[in-house]
């Protein structure tokens, strides 16, 4: 069976579609984040809106994460297309960005 990959829909748009210049803006971003001391996130809930609009809050709760600590990323997120009562499961094995291919 051929693996399902999920394109990334808003590259171009809500954030870069080039990986080199996606990758300096979350790095800069990182970058003004005051350390805060506190202990590693175990969850965070950050925005996704576009990247120019809240790209330092999410940096902001991103840097709460320690990524050798991470065993387990779990996405929860609403559907903008269709609405339902119920939860809907993604058949993509992997999700396609700017930077890379992350497996699901």
């Amino acid at each position: 069976m051929p693996r399902v990959s999920r394109t990334p829909s808003h590259a171009g748009s809500w954030y870069e579609r080039d990986g080199g210049r996606l990758e300096q803006q979350i790095e800069g971003w990182l970058a003004k984040v005051q350390a805060s001391g506190g202990p590693a996130a175990r969850a965070i809930i950050a925005p996704h809106a576009g990247y120019s609009y809240c790209g330092h809050v999410m940096a902001y709760a991103y840097s709460h994460i320690q990524p050798d600590r991470v065993q387990r990323v779990f996405l929860l997120g609403p559907s903008h297309h269709k609405y339902t009562r119920k939860c809907v499961l993604s058949l993509a094995q992997e999700y396609g960005t700017p930077l890379s291919k992350q497996a699901a």
